[in-house]
Order: structure tokens, then C-alpha cells, then sequence
């Protein structure tokens, strides 16, 4: 049975790691660490063994511009582009929201609306980036998107401890919390917004969010992908990865604490710095994201 690939929720292989991962299409495999038991296996990124591949960042211009390579070793690709807007003291090195808007458009045009997604998330209130930021942000990004996807996946930040750790560390913004039906409230003034612009908000690892209106994401969406890529045999179990999760079953290739966006929310870091570190002594030659070589251990893939 052919695997989904996800590349990644881990990190952002688009933005960070385009040249390690078209090496790793070209020789067809790739070694993933567990990033819980710490078990390695070797997947396969040959054709015969890929139904499709979905692909995950705020910066995808180091992947488009090799973008005739990737297709020539990947089909049926799928894209999460995340573009929020919001100011740098919580997105420090991501690509001006202009700048995002041109590489969606060219996506969208490139493959279909159908094909990609915009990604709105988190939505991390604080005491100088209130609601209201968010609301304008939202609306002025989804008019320069009309057109160009049907969904836009959206959540608000869960406060994980290294979350908590990372604003009290880099920054005096001081996080508000939310009661629940004043995030229901919120998240209906967005939907409103993007029904006006051809959009369905989609609400991710946030369930008690989902009403006629808003529905619940399935980021990875067996489905969809079955569809899309005209292969109706894909089977994919669900598989969420936490609480209100949706997906189904898919194999991610990429590591923690290996993306240098610096977003302070960011829960795939417990600490910017040692991204920093990585990505400067990272070896695009290394069969996997953050240890070389290592040899695969019994068990099945995960």
C-alpha cells in the first residue's frame, strides 16, 4: 500500500531543507527518527511507494525554485502554506505576507485551488496584538486570496509549557487567555470574513469550535488526497497526532527543533536557539534530519 508523506509538521523542509530533501527523492529513501521512542527507520520516497506528499511552510520559495525537480521524482503534491501577517516580535524570520500572497498565487495557478490550503495559525492574543490585529489581518489577506484555495485552516495557540517558556525567555508580550465562548465569538467574525471571500474556515486541534460553519481539519485527508491524485484505492487510517486532530495515517520525515522561523509559538521548538544550531552544522548529505547515518532498527515504519 502506498504511504502519505508529510514534509513537515515537524519543521519546514520547504523553507530550510529544499536541497536535502530533492537528495533525498533522487535516492529514493530517507531515515526518520522517532522523535518519542527514538526508534529510526528508513522510509521510502520512491514513486512506486508514495501516493502523495503534503507539504508544510510559511516560505516555500527555496522549494519553488526547484520545483521542476521535485515533480520529476514526486507526485501529487499537496501544500499547507501558513500566512499570518503578524508582527516580527512573534514571526522573526518569515517572508513578508506580500511576498507569500505571489508564491500561493503561483502555487494555486501552477496546480489547482484545490491543491493547497491557506493556513491562519495560531492566533496568539496578547496584551499589544489584540483580536482586532488579527480580524484586519484576516480579512485584508483573504481578499488578496480570493480565488486562489477553498480553505482556510485556522486554531488558536495551546499554551504547552515551552510555549509559555519561549515568550517569558524573547519577548514582554504578556499572553491574554481566552474563555471559550470568546474564542467561538472570534471565530465567527472569521468565518463571516471568509465566506465573503469563497473561503470554508476550518478549525484545527480546536473541536469545540466546529458548527455548522466551521468545520474540523483534517489536514491530512486520505480523501482529498485520494480524489486529487485520481486513486480511490488509498486507504488511510485515522491517525491523530493529539487531541481534535482529524488526519489520517502518514509518515512525517521531518525532526524537532530544526526550523529557524523563530515563531515564539512555534510547539515543534522548545527553544529557537537550538534550531539556530542545527541548521548551521546541518549537512545536506545526512539520510535524515538531525543525525547521520544511523543504521534502521527493527519494527515497522511509523
Amino acid at each position: 500500500m502506498k504511504q502519505i508523506i508529510s514534509a513537515s509538521r515537524r519543521t519546514d523542509i520547504p523553507a530550510f531543507f529544499t536541497d536535502w530533501f530533492i537528495k533525498r527523492l533522487e535516492e529514493g529513501s530517507v531515515l526518520v527518527k522517532n522523535p518519542y521512542s527514538g526508534k529510526v527507520s528508513e522510509v521510502s520516497l520512491r514513486p512506486e511507494a508514495v501516493h502523495s506528499v503534503v507539504l508544510w511552510s510559511k516560505d516555500f520559495r527555496p522549494l519553488l525554485r526547484r520545483i521542476e525537480e521535485v515533480e520529476r521524482h514526486a507526485r501529487g503534491l499537496f501544500f499547507h502554506f501558513t500566512i499570518t501577517g503578524v508582527p516580527k516580535t512573534l514571526e522573526q524570520h518569515t517572508p513578508e505576507a506580500t511576498d507569500a500572497v505571489r508564491d500561493f498565487r503561483f502555487l494555486s495557478k501552477r496546480y489547482s485551488p484545490n491543491h493547497i490550503v491557506w493556513r491562519f495559525d495560531p492566533v496568539v492574543v496578547t496584551d499589544r496584538l489584540p483580536f482586532e490585529a488579527y480580524e484586519e489581518s484576516f480579512a485584508r489577506l483573504a481578499g488578496m486570496l480570493k480565488g486562489q484555495t477553498t480553505e482556510c485552516y485556522f486554531s488558536f495557540m495551546e499554551p504547552y509549557k515551552k510555549v509559555l517558556r519561549n515568550f517569558e525567555k524573547y519577548t514582554d508580550h504578556k499572553l491574554i487567555e481566552l474563555t471559550i465562548e470568546k474564542k467561538k465569538e472570534y471565530a465567527r467574525r472569521l468565518s463571516a470574513i471568509a465566506k465573503k471571500n469563497g473561503m470554508k474556515l476550518i478549525a484545527c486541534c480546536n473541536e469545540y469550535l466546529v458548527d455548522g460553519e466551521i468545520e474540523k481539519a483534517k489536514c491530512i485527508d486520505a480523501g482529498r488526497l485520494a480524489a486529487l491524485f485520481n486513486d480511490m484505492d488509498l486507504s488511510a487510517k485515522s491517525a491523530p497526532t493529539r487531541e481534535g486532530c482529524g488526519c489520517a495515517r502518514a509518515i512525517d520525515i521531518g525532526a524537532y527543533d530544526t526550523c529557524a522561523h523563530g515563531c515564539l509559538y512555534c510547539y515543534a521548538n522548545s527553544d529557537k536557539e537550538k534550531a539556530k544550531r542545527f541548521l548551521k552544522g546541518f549537512n545536506p548529505e545526512w539520510k535524515g534530519l538531525g543525525f547521520e547515518g544511523e543504521k534502521k532498527k527493527e519494527g515497522e515504519l511509523f
